[in-house]
This record gives structure tokens, C-alpha cells and sequence, in this order.
């Protein structure tokens, strides 16, 4: 049988649903897709559960070998993959991924790269500038998943306009629809059926500001506001950030359930009445989104990525200036405030903003766009 040109998706450990997706839309138009990962990459993944146990080809190394240094080993093993799988466009989103797949371009002149950019301010160092400018020869395509991050990209001159594309991320809204009630939930995660919940699904990482929340809401408790905080995830940060409680005294209403499966992230936003997002950098954050499936009202900071999904004439909760503690206090306060009937509308309205613009049929259509494209200019 011919061994038919491949496509390829390499992730580090990080695989998200967006990623799923995306192979999903490319087997199902039979572009037979790979994905190349380390070698612990997680037993217990979703993609696993999503039945694409069978596209992943492993890597010697483990993640900490070739991603945190760049290794000779990595690098050939690599182009042996890409060669014997007949591999012809690779899609990637870690910067340090990247230098692989242009060295391997080197004795594999047919690959083609797409780079997928999910994270601004990339570009405020000289290096970071100059790096890019020099491979950019050797990249096909620059996909990114925010107006703001295009900007970044033509303002500071590091990549052709013509090879920029926006590719949003998406979520499918259907993983998130569970037949069970908001009390059902609470009752099986151990929480308490009728309180009003807040809450922040992220890493624990600085730049999504779990400390500026905490503090935040340690000042909306004063205002006789009977709430609580749940802060999933883990991280770095996650020690601090529960001290932090203990200091401030509201250790009793804040809960910290720690990782969560990408599987359990359903449950857990089941449980909540509003959804908070206080990151100070971002790129399309897929937390909110997941949260907008949940039919959530959200409320978030502007930081890049954020302003794409309010950018609708829908109400679906409030954008508030990143950093500006006030002004999220007050989007706190008035989301509480409000009816449940009137939560419930917004929650609704982030639903539907989700299918507007933010579609797995869109990520599928415009995924296939890409690769089919750049397929197409191999057989040239």
C-alpha cells in the first residue's frame, strides 16, 4: 500500500481540547494525523478516552530531556519519525518545540511547519525578535488566536503579514452538557448545596493572578457579600495562594480541590454560579471558553484573547482593566447581585457566543484549511 503523505501535530504534555479537535477534523478527513509527543506523555490523558490512544508515536526522551534542553537525540529521532511516517506538515505550539522542526527542516526539505502562537509579549525581548526573524524562512505558516497577538506580531516586523493567520480556539459545548443538577454536583463533590460560588479553573501560575482574586474577594466579603471562592488547578503559586487565605483569614471559604482531569472539569464548573478569570497575560484562554460550554457568566480581565470573546453585542457577564481590583470587586458585587433568573441569561448568552465564534466546526474547517494548503504546495 502507498504510504500516503501524513500530517502531525507535536505537543509536549499540555495537550488541550482544542488539540483533540483539530485531530479529530483531520482523521475524519482522512489526512491520517500523528501525534508526537514525549515518552510520559500522561497514561491517563482525555485524548485516551477521545480514542486517539493509536496516533500517538512516543518519543525516547521524557518531556524534561527535550523540552527544557534541547537535545541531538530528540532532533534525530525526530526526523527518523518524520520519514518513516511520511509526515509532510507538522503543527506545533511550544517555542522550544520549534527549533526541533526548523533543524529538522534542514535534512527534511519537505516538511512543512505551522507554529501556533498562544501567548503575547513573546516579542518584548531583542532576542526573542531576532530568533524569529531568523527562522521565519523556514516557517509556512504563523497561526495565532487573538486580534491582539496579530497586532504584536505586524507591530514589531518579526513575521510576512501574508503567512499570519488567526486560528481561535474552540471548545464543543456538548462535552459540557451533564443531566444533573447544580446541587447534584455540589452534593458529589463534597460541597455544600445552597451557597453561591465563585470560581477559577488555571495553573497556578503568576500571570493568572490567583493572589490579586484572593485578595479581591477578601475585600468583597466585607461588604457582607455571603459568598466563596473555589481556586482549581495546581502550580507553583498554589502553596502561596493558600497561605495567602490563611492570612487574610478566609481559609473557611475558599476551596482548594487541586488538579483537575480534563474529564472532571464539567463536573467541577457544574458547580458554580459565576466564572472568574483574572489573568494579567494571556492568549485564548481555554478555561474561559469551557466555561462559556457550561453556560457561565464570566467575568474576566482584558488581558489578549479576552476582548475577541466579549466582542459581541451579547451580554455575557463583565470585561474589567487587567489589574484593576476595583473594578473587578465591583463586577464581583454586581454579578452577585443580580437574579438567578438574570445570571442564568447571561450564562445563556456565553453559550451562545461560544457557538458564534468560537465553533469546534470553525477550529475543524479552518485546521483543514491549513493543512490542505500547505499539502498542496508539496505536490507543486
Amino acid at each position: 500500500m502507498k504510504n500516503l503523505p501524513k500530517v502531525s501535530l507535536f505537543l509536549d504534555n499540555r495537550a488541550n481540547r482544542r488539540n483533540i479537535l483539530q485531530v479529530l477534523a483531520l482523521d475524519k478527513a482522512g489526512l491520517n494525523p500523528k501525534i508526537i509527543v514525549f515518552k510520559d506523555f500522561p497514561k491517563d490523558h482525555y485524548l485516551f478516552k477521545k480514542g486517539l490512544g493509536d496516533k500517538l508515536i512516543y518519543l525516547s526522551k521524557t518531556r524534561n530531556e527535550g523540552f527544557r534542553k534541547f537535545s541531538l537525540k530528540v532532533l534525530f529521532e525526530l526526523i527518523k519519525i518524520l520519514r518513516k511516517e511520511n509526515i509532510k506538515v507538522v503543527l506545533t505550539q511550544r517555542w522550544r518545540l520549534v527549533k526541533y522542526l526548523v533543524l529538522a527542516k534542514l535534512f527534511y526539505r519537505d516538511l512543512k511547519i505551522i507554529y501556533h502562537l498562544v501567548i503575547g509579549g513573546r516579542f518584548e525581548r531583542l532576542r526573542r525578535r531576532i530568533f524569529l526573524r531568523l527562522i521565519s524562512p523556514f516557517l509556512d505558516k504563523l497561526t495565532v488566536n487573538s486580534k491582539a497577538l496579530r497586532e504584536e506580531i505586524l507591530r514589531y516586523r518579526v513575521f510576512p503579514k501574508e503567512k499570519v493567520e488567526i486560528l481561535y480556539s474552540a471548545v464543543d459545548p456538548k462535552e459540557f452538557e451533564l443531566s444533573l443538577s447544580k446541587e447534584e454536583a455540589r452534593r458529589r463533590l463534597g460541597l455544600q448545596e445552597e451557597i453561591f460560588l465563585f470560581g477559577m479553573i488555571a495553573k497556578f501560575r503568576k500571570e493568572k493572578d490567583q493572589e490579586g482574586l484572593i485578595k479581591t474577594f477578601a475585600e468583597l466579603l466585607k461588604e457582607e457579600v455571603s459568598a466563596w471562592l473555589l481556586l482549581a488547578g495546581d502550580g507553583p503559586n498554589w502553596e502561596k495562594c493558600k497561605s495567602l487565605t490563611k492570612a487574610l483569614g478566609i481559609e473557611d471559604r475558599v476551596f482548594f480541590p487541586g488538579r483537575i482531569h480534563l474529564d472532571e472539569v464539567p463536573l467541577w464548573l457544574k458547580v458554580l454560579d459565576v466564572f472568574v478569570y483574572a489573568t494579567f497575560r494571556e492568549g485564548m484562554p481555554m478555561a474561559v471558553l469551557e466555561a462559556m460550554a457550561s453556560g457561565l457568566p464570566i467575568i474576566a480581565t482584558s488581558a489578549e484573547g479576552l476582548p475577541d470573546i466579549f466582542d459581541t453585542p451579547l451580554e455575557i457577564g463583565r470585561l474589567v482593566p487587567i489589574g484593576d481590583y476595583s473594578a473587578l470587586k465591583r463586577a464581583m458585587k454586581e454579578l452577585y447581585e443580580l437574579s438567578e433568573e438574570e445570571r442564568k441569561k447571561l450564562g445563556e448568552n456565553a453559550r451562545k457566543r461560544l457557538n458564534e465564534g468560537f465553533s469546534p466546526s470553525a477550529l475543524e474547517e479552518k485546521t483543514l484549511s491549513l493543512f490542505k494548503e500547505l499539502l498542496n504546495q508539496n505536490k507543486s
